[in-house]
């Protein structure tokens, strides 16, 4: 039965790696595509159909409701959040490598956003406050999901009930789906910014990810010693 178990586990951890793989070379093409339409100046055809389609929704709650997210996702929301869970990851866990890796991941993330969106120079959709920085890709979409998905990963690392898990795991993934929604919403950004973020975001996710498994086992390697 333990043998069983074990092989179970491992066939587990195969298949999530080969899934992480396949979702990051996707996304890696889906940003080039993009990153490609952008720099030559083409029109990316869904955006306008899911524009109009999103234009039709507007509703005083649902502005409300998407604002709340937009802040979530603003540099004090993420200042805000991250300062919170780098306290709760100390007092629970002294996990330090997950520390380490949630703030240094999160301003690098940050400035290759700024120095993309520089670099491909693509307005925003919308005029007046907001607009003064450029909109490709999304801030919101790329580092929301980098920081939330890894807050998203070590909780599910550190949740062994998997009832638990699921319910931690709809929660996030909806929560970062959101971040991105208000963008298009509210008019910040165009749908392909936000795609784009979210791709350009899981790649960083799973660099970042990555690089704290490789923290994990050195940091394992030398208590051993």
């Amino acid at each position: 039965m333990e043998s069983e178990l074990g092989k179970k586990q491992v066939e587990g951890k195969q298949t999530s790696k080969w899934r992480r793989l396949i979702l990051f070379l996707l996304c890696g093409a889906f940003f080039i595509w993009s990153f490609q339409q952008i720099m030559n100046e083409r029109t990316i055809g869904f955006d306008e159909s899911i524009r109009n389609f999103v234009n039709g929704l507007e509703a005083d709650v649902l502005i409300s409701f998407f604002h709340l997210f937009t802040m979530l996702g603003d540099r004090m929301g993420v200042i805000i959040i991250m300062l919170l869970s780098i306290l709760l990851i100390w007092w629970k866990k002294r996990d330090y490598p997950a520390m380490a890796v949630i703030v240094g991941g999160v301003i690098l993330v940050n400035e290759l956003n700024k120095w993309l969106k520089d670099f491909t120079g693509r307005e925003r959709p919308m005029t007046g406050p907001g607009a003064e920085s450029l909109s490709f890709p999304s801030g919101h979409a790329m580092v929301g999901l980098f920081f939330y998905g890894l807050l998203l990963y070590f909780a599910l690392a550190y949740t062994k009930q998997s009832g638990k898990r699921l319910l931690i795991a709809i929660f996030g993934t909806v929560f970062i789906a959101l971040l991105g929604t208000s963008r298009v919403f509210l008019n910040y950004h165009y749908p392909s910014d936000v795609f784009a973020g979210y791709a350009a975001g899981y790649i960083c996710l799973v660099l970042g990810v990555l690089m704290y498994e490789w923290l994990q086992t050195l940091r394992q390697s030398k208590k051993a010693m």
